[in-house]
């Protein structure tokens, strides 16, 4: 159910506005495909300027930093000589350094104006931009040097002011690439014990250490440059800096080659209480140690200057750029408050606060704010400047009554929310006229808008109109409502009334309350579409086309991978997997209709709990339900699967799903693992479709390409395969060996006595002997011990047999500890000589709980062995000749079973 808007739909819409006539310019969040711009852009280096024009291919995407497109360069006016880099007709990359979604640029720039005290200095400040570009060139030279290709970096060729968004921007070389591969790996512990400074001989995922690796030795170079702060974007442990070094796609043969840093432009500054990553803490105290209490963009000249000096024949031709980037950034330092280091110097020095006024007259201009006359009046009455900026922090004044009274009302009770009402109706009136006020004396054609509204009925109408049009193609960009609706809202104004206060909701919450078809679609999605899936095989047949389709263009699977996939949909196994697969998504809503259920009821049981208790427990209640590793939906998904099992008479095919099936979340990919014997590229694929599906919805981290993403794959594919081969390992390496079981009994004998004297000491000092649940620890550890023994001392016997002694080792343990714990209660020293129904109660309940909860664990314990002992030392390594590639992995031709032994695939089910 993919959302794909029409170009055309907004292109009517803002035709509507330009036919309007109004006088004030429309408001643009982003630019569509076929849009023209034409930019005055000032080259790199060198530094000539020239009138660009440029045609959008294609919107690529857009962070905090801002929105990328791709883009071909139609014309060149440069009367100054070309610019370096830039032709007609070639393809480019531009970034205008505004991000596209309203909500992540106020939040970034909320949090930038708490460490700099200012606007977005990337998006408002052209010297700023400028001084990035040129540390960005500097940079890429350097990288040139170290890597011996001059791709290894991005070339910027050029930045801008775009007047129409209202911010700076850059055009740079459009790279072709892709963030990296999953990548079959069957030696995942190796690799995690591998460090990017040592050779990666004989292990798997090369282009995944070839990404580590490079990063690590570009992070030092930055440092060596001294650019610490640029540094960030490539720091590993950030977790969401991977997607900042893509892969060219023209170096496919090379999984180590084509690798090439993007993204200079951080989007969020580094505030020493916020730390949004792993890695920011580490970087929060090298910052603090050179000095740098909030961390964004900031160089060090003199160690760039030194750095450049050493290497005289590498940057002979940018001694120029070097004076340019000297002045751009004393230009950029010296216009920001930026208490943290600018600190004493705010008190007394005229020249700073002079250069900080004239940036914010210059940002006022860029964001359009302000036209030309305006700027030119405020850039000389200081004065006026900060009566204009004081007026620009009303808004921010009231949110924060706002927020007070609300406390207040909070606090002060009935009478208190008077002063809530009176305070919320100031917040809300207080910034909207302050904002009017602003606009009226920052740009005449507003002044002539408001003006021709108040006075002319028609233009009123038409006004109306035009601003309609623009809330349509933000509401139908964000989904709120789709093409039919926009061109009805555009026909019928006076039914946007209505949508206003829902526009406030989430966008699917908006259109599932206005748009019937939508929400019957959705209910139809939720209900009906797993039922067809079930009992439809043709339904399961497209569901899956559907998902191949989206693997392919999401760079998940090659075309040949996609067409091996589907080549094989009609083998029964794959049937009876989509089927199992239908199920599951079935399951996919009863855990919320079974929390919120049980929450209504608990909530209407128990009228009389006070109120906030009641919420209390509600929400403590939905909570678990979210969190616990066992849910309703798990256990109707693992108890179908075990269903499965007891019909079919079948444990070989439903091995791995009958465990993970009742696990809460995990058991979504339980399938998927499952076929990774018989077809590992569908099994891969399955696994990176729904796994990655789960993590893109975690904010920042969820980003693709990122660490996460790569380590939930790793985590739902190459673990249990890493495991399977370890397990291979040592069962050839046991084979050997002579088969032993006598050594279970006497573990667990002295597992018993061990937990007897346990008990005899506690009774010393304790007014009775402890239970289970008083000596917890060691209910726990010791039938763990129990299993982990039993599999290691048990020789050449099989992995099944070694679980099955593990258990009955652990219930006999459990047995004798009972028949203990019984002969200790009636002791006559320990005051039990008289058998009571209490006393008999207490010794069956502890034997009874003993022997499942010992059972139960010894069988873990064995389990968590088998899984993580290392590889045996007598078992032969692979040589690389009898290694299966990656390719062959994936193609399904061939499969490692255990990762030792290359076995025939599309066996028949069951076989």
């Amino acid at each position: 159910m993919a959302f794909e808007h029409s170009v055309e739909t907004i292109g009517k819409r803002t035709e509507v506005f330009r036919r309007a006539g109004v006088h004030r310019p429309m408001r643009v969040e982003r630019y569509e495909a076929g849009t023209e711009l034409v930019c005055d852009v000032t080259g790199v280096v060198p530094a000539r300027p020239a009138r660009v024009r440029l045609v959008v291919e294609k919107f690529v995407g857009g962070g905090f930093a801002g929105q990328v497109y791709r883009v071909q360069v139609a014309g060149i006016d440069a009367p100054e000589g070309p610019l370096a880099g830039l032709t007609v007709g070639g393809v480019y990359a531009v970034k205008i350094l505004l991000p596209p979604n309203p909500n992540a640029r106020r939040f970034r720039d909320f949090i930038y104006r708490v460490g700099f005290q200012g606007p977005f200095s990337l998006q408002v400040n052209p010297a700023a931009a400028r001084a990035g570009a040129l540390w960005q060139k500097f940079i890429r030279r350097a990288a040139a040097e170290r890597f011996a290709d001059e791709r290894a970096v991005v070339d910027v060729l050029g930045t801008f002011v775009d007047p129409v968004l209202g911010s700076c921007g850059e055009i740079s070389e459009w790279v072709d690439g892709r963030t990296w591969r999953f990548e079959v790996d069957g030696r995942l512990f190796e690799r995690w014990r591998w460090k990017a400074h040592r050779s990666g001989e004989g292990l798997g995922s090369p282009e995944y250490r070839a990404k580590k690796t490079l990063m690590r030795e570009f992070v030092r170079l930055l440092h060596e440059m001294g650019a610490p702060e640029f540094a960030r974007q490539y720091e590993w442990w950030t977790c969401k800096s991977q997607p900042n070094a893509l892969k060219r796609m023209d170096t496919e043969d090379d999984p180590a080659g084509g690798l090439t840093a993007v993204d200079f432009r951080a989007g969020l500054a580094l505030l020493p209480f916020l730390p949004m990553s792993p890695g920011d803490i580490r970087l929060i105290f090298k910052g603090l140690a050179r000095g740098s209490l909030v961390q964004f963009d900031r160089g060090n000249l003199k160690k760039l200057g030194a750095f450049l000096d050493a290497r005289p024949e590498s940057f002979a031709d940018m001694r120029e750029a070097f004076d340019e980037l000297h002045t751009a950034e004393r230009t950029y330092r010296d216009s920001q408050i930026d208490v943290t280091h600018n600190h004493v110097r705010l008190l007394y020095s005229r020249k700073l606060w002079s250069g900080i006024l004239d940036s914010v007259v210059t940002g006022w201009r860029v964001r359009n704010i302000t036209d030309d006359a305006t700027n030119e009046s405020l850039r000389n009455c200081r004065l006026s400047t900060v009566a204009f900026c004081l007026l620009g922090m009303i808004p921010a004044l009231g949110f924060a009554a706002g927020v007070v009274a609300l406390i207040a009302g909070i606090v002060m009770g009935m009478w208190g929310w008077t002063v809530v009402a009176v305070a919320a109706g100031l917040a809300v009136v207080v910034p909207l006229l302050g904002r009017t006020v602003r606009k009226l004396w920052g740009r005449g054609d507003y002044r002539r808008h408001v003006r021709s509204m108040l006075t002319s009925l028609g233009y009123l109408r038409r006004a109306l109109g035009a601003r309609v049009a623009e809330k349509l193609i933000g509401w139908y960009r964000a989904e709120r409502i789709d093409e039919r609706k926009a061109l009805r809202l555009s026909g019928s104004q006076w039914r946007l009334i209505y949508h206003l206060p829902l526009s406030l909701l989430p966008a699917f919450l908006h259109r599932l309350l206005t748009d019937g078809k939508y929400a019957l679609d959705r209910l139809r999605y939720v209900v009906v579409r797993p039922i067809r899936l079930y009992f439809s095989p043709s339904a399961r047949e497209q569901w899956l086309r559907e998902m191949v389709t989206e693997g392919q263009h999401r760079h998940m699977l090659t075309d040949e991978d996609a067409g091996q996939i589907l080549s094989h949909m009609d083998d029964p196994f794959i049937q009876k997997y989509l089927k199992s697969l239908a199920v599951h998504v079935c399951t996919l809503p009863v855990t919320q209709i079974v929390s919120v259920a049980i929450s209504a009821w608990f909530y209407f049981a128990h009228p009389e709990m006070p109120e906030k208790e009641r919420a209390w427990a509600v929400g403590k209640i939905l909570f678990v339900f979210q969190v616990a590793p066992i849910s309703p939906g798990s256990l109707v998904r693992g108890f179908y699967v075990l269903y499965l099992v007891l019909r079919e008479r079948n444990f070989k095919d439903y091995s791995i799903a009958v465990f993970l099936g009742f696990f809460h979340y995990v058991g979504y990919l339980a399938f998927p693992i499952q076929m990774t014997y018989r077809y590992p590229a569908l099994a891969r694929f399955m696994a990176v479709h729904w796994a990655t599906g789960a993590v893109n919805i975690v904010p920042v981290f969820g980003e693709h390409g990122a660490l996460l993403e790569h380590g939930v794959f790793d985590l739902f594919y190459n673990y249990p395969l890493t495991v399977r081969r370890r397990m291979r390992e040592r069962t050839e390496a046991r084979a050997n060996l002579p088969a032993r079981s006598w050594h279970a009994v006497p573990i667990a004998l002295i597992a018993a006595a061990a937990l007897g004297a346990v008990a005899v000491a506690c009774r010393n000092h304790w007014p009775a002997l402890p239970r289970l649940i008083d000596i917890w620890p060691l209910t726990l550890l010791v039938p763990l011990a129990i299993g982990a023994a039993v599999t290691i001392g048990a020789g050449g016997t099989l992995l099944f047999e070694r679980a099955k002694l593990a258990t009955v080792s652990g219930a006999a343990a459990g047995v004798a500890y009972g028949a203990v714990y019984a002969a200790l209660s009636l002791v006559p020293a320990f005051g039990g000589a008289v058998a009571t129904g209490e006393l008999l109660w207490a010794v069956s309940t502890n034997a009874i709980w003993a022997l499942f909860l010992f059972a139960l664990l010894s069988t873990v314990g064995a389990l968590l062995t088998e899984l993580n002992l290392p590889a045996p030392r007598s078992a032969p390594a692979l040589d690389d000749a009898e290694q299966p590639t990656p390719e062959q992995q994936l193609r399904g031709e061939i499969g490692v079973d255990g990762g030792d032994k290359v076995v025939e695939q599309h066996a028949p089910p069951g076989g």
